[in-house]
């Protein structure tokens, strides 16, 4: 694991800092404040996350993977990324409520979730939480796609 820490860490510095350069482009608009604040406060996450995983690889604490990703566990991970990258591709045209339900429901099905009730609670009240936060507390515009 040490060359994949190592590797990562080296991955997530650029494209942290890159996201700090192109923030700084952004206009600041009175009526939201910054809207910087959380790119750059994810940004700074995994800027720290990858200062730990690349001090942790170089002084020889890197953790061990418990076994390799073969079989059911690697068709689960080429899964749940084809799942991700069709969501990021779809939800601008199809909106974010449907897709994100969509999306939760089959992530959980991936991963193992088999009692339906929690699976549909699961994925119907997570995006409706994030709606109300974003949406309509703090005026986040998200996808409507074609419920325009």
């Amino acid at each position: 694991m040490k060359r994949a820490d190592i590797l990562v860490s080296l991955i997530l510095f650029p494209v942290c800092l890159y996201v700090f350069y192109e923030s700084t482009k952004w206009p600041k608009e009175a009526l939201i404040g910054a809207p910087t604040l959380i790119p750059r406060g994810v940004a700074f996450g995994l800027l720290v996350a990858a200062v730990a995983l690349l001090t942790r690889a170089v002084t020889g604490r890197a953790l061990a993977l418990e076994e390799k990703l073969v079989g059911e566990n690697r068709r689960r991970v080429i899964l749940a990324s084809l799942l991700t990258g069709g969501y990021a591709f779809i939800v601008t045209w199809a909106g974010f409520l449907i897709t994100t339900f969509s999306f939760l429901f089959l992530f959980g099905l991936i991963v193992g979730e088999r009692r339906w009730v929690r699976l549909v609670l699961f994925a119907a009240v997570v995006p409706v939480v994030i709606y109300l936060i974003f949406a309509a507390t703090l005026n986040v515009p998200l996808p409507p796609g074609f419920f325009r």
